[in-house]
């Protein structure tokens, strides 16, 4: 077996959580994505909003050192309350994470890089290596599935009959 790299790993980690994510929302209609299971929460669109937010956020913040403005994702994302046009920003999304994960050296990836804000998401270092930046995206991904999940049981779903 061939040596396993940073960013075969990389890759791993973003495949099976969008794996999770996609099984989870083949379950979302048109009709739930202005839905919350109360007032003051997230719909499912701002649950798929924050997800598609952050991981916009990666290659500029990686690339450049840039932070992405409210106007460049809105824009970006379009129509905040269709589901096919979220979930198509969500295959975009990754699918500009993964050129520019392909463009990195597997040096470049152990490299630290600024972490720009830092919150919870960064382990709250100013600095980390960008494999790590791309590991957070998945786990950040991932706790929004679980999310997800947990607002389809609210609405009656039964996620261990799927």
């Amino acid at each position: 077996m061939a040596r396993l790299t940073a960013k075969g790993l990389v890759k791993a980690r973003l495949s099976h959580t969008r794996n999770w994510l996609n099984y989870a929302c083949q379950h979302i209609t048109q009709d739930l994505v202005d839905w919350a299971p109360t007032v003051g929460m997230r719909t499912i669109a701002g649950q798929y909003l924050e997800i598609i937010s952050v991981e916009y956020a990666l290659v500029p913040r990686l690339k450049d050192g840039r932070d992405i403005s409210d106007q460049e994702f809105d824009t970006f994302v379009g129509n905040q309350h269709s589901l096919a046009n979220l979930q198509a920003k969500l295959g975009k999304v990754r699918q500009i994470s993964l050129q520019y994960l392909d463009l990195l050296s597997e040096e470049e990836l152990v490299e630290e890089v600024p972490s720009g804000n830092t919150w919870f998401g960064t382990l709250w270092l100013p600095k980390m290596p960008r494999a790590e930046h791309f590991l957070n995206i998945a786990e950040h991904e991932f706790y929004h599935t679980g999310q997800l999940i947990s607002y389809l049981w609210a609405y009656g779903e039964d996620p261990y009959k799927w």
